[in-house]
């Protein structure tokens, strides 16, 4: 299952691993036994993607007890999983004015006015939980944002900042990957760097496909096909063996089925991209239908 982590991109991994990160210290603080079990409710049904039941719990618990923080920064995560960015911004505002939680319900806040196009804002409120307490996924996510906005310089040393406080082969990966995007046939010096991060975070996780896919794209950029073949020979192999061994949520194996098409279709092999391509549609069809049906629309 660990592999699987190294395909994820920064952006697909924001809303999966949540709702277990708000520990519930308000339930130390004597908050009502009704209230408490209605956040327990919601928390469990939040990590199954029931959105709707959910946000009803937490809203029987914010009645039951109107200042329990946790509520509203669980309910928060729940409108920002049904896409409904402007509740989950009142909720992580509510929670912060609260006094509560408040390295969480910045980040939080922060990926809602990323969310709504609002970069300038997220970033302010990624720098307010950095200040409160240093995380290096908030940091990476500051720097995607700098990135978007532009903000060459500032995402580069946020990315820096990162692997030098906690260095790790997806810290090398963002950063190898941000240089790369940056780059054409001609900027030989941020391929260099690009080739540079890319190949600490393959020695530092031998599995990690993205950062194999990335060195492909820098090694054919440089004119180095071969290279660029074997790596994308590579990410294939790795993107099999998850799939013969995945024993969890199917839906899960969507993007390696994405990324094991892009491979495909770098080495040539079209049929079998178009393969990766159909089993892709299919899944997003199935996590989409699963969504609708959890948020009781249909």
């Amino acid at each position: 299952m660990r592999p699987l982590i190294y395909v994820m991109t920064p952006v697909l991994i924001l809303t999966i691993i949540f709702a277990s990160r708000f520990v519930t210290w308000d339930a130390i603080k004597g908050k009502k036994p009704q209230a408490q079990a209605e956040v327990r409710e919601g928390t469990v049904l939040l990590r199954t993607w029931e959105i709707t039941r959910a946000i009803a719990a937490f809203t029987r618990a914010i009645e039951t007890e109107p200042k329990y923080a946790e509520a509203y920064v669980k309910r928060g995560l729940a409108y920002y999983r049904a896409e409904q960015y402007k509740l989950a911004l009142a909720d992580y505002t509510r929670t912060l004015d609260l006094n509560r939680y408040h390295a969480d319900a910045y980040a939080s806040r922060g990926d809602a006015y990323r969310a709504l196009g609002n970069g300038q804002q997220a970033i302010a409120d990624y720098s307010a939980s950095l200040k409160k307490r240093w995380n290096a996924r908030v940091m990476r996510r500051r720097a995607h944002t700098h990135l978007e906005q532009g903000n060459v310089q500032n995402a580069l040393s946020d990315y820096s900042t990162v692997i030098k406080r906690q260095p790790s082969a997806e810290a090398y990966y963002a950063r190898g990957s941000a240089y790369l995007s940056l780059s054409n046939e001609r900027d030989e010096n941020r391929l260099k760097l690009a080739l540079a991060d890319l190949n600490q975070a393959v020695d530092l996780e031998q599995h990690f496909a993205g950062a194999y896919i990335s060195r492909a794209q820098v090694y054919a950029l440089s004119g180095k096909q071969a290279l660029a073949t074997a790596d994308y020979r590579k990410v294939v192999e790795l993107l099999t063996e998850i799939i013969r061994t995945w024993q969890g949520e199917p839906n899960a194996l969507t993007q390696v089925y994405l990324w094991r098409a892009f491979a495909y279709q770098k080495l040539g092999e079209i049929g079998k991209a178009e393969t990766d391509i159909h089993e892709t549609c299919k899944r997003v069809f199935s996590f989409f239908l699963k969504k609708i049906r959890n948020c009781d629309i249909l």
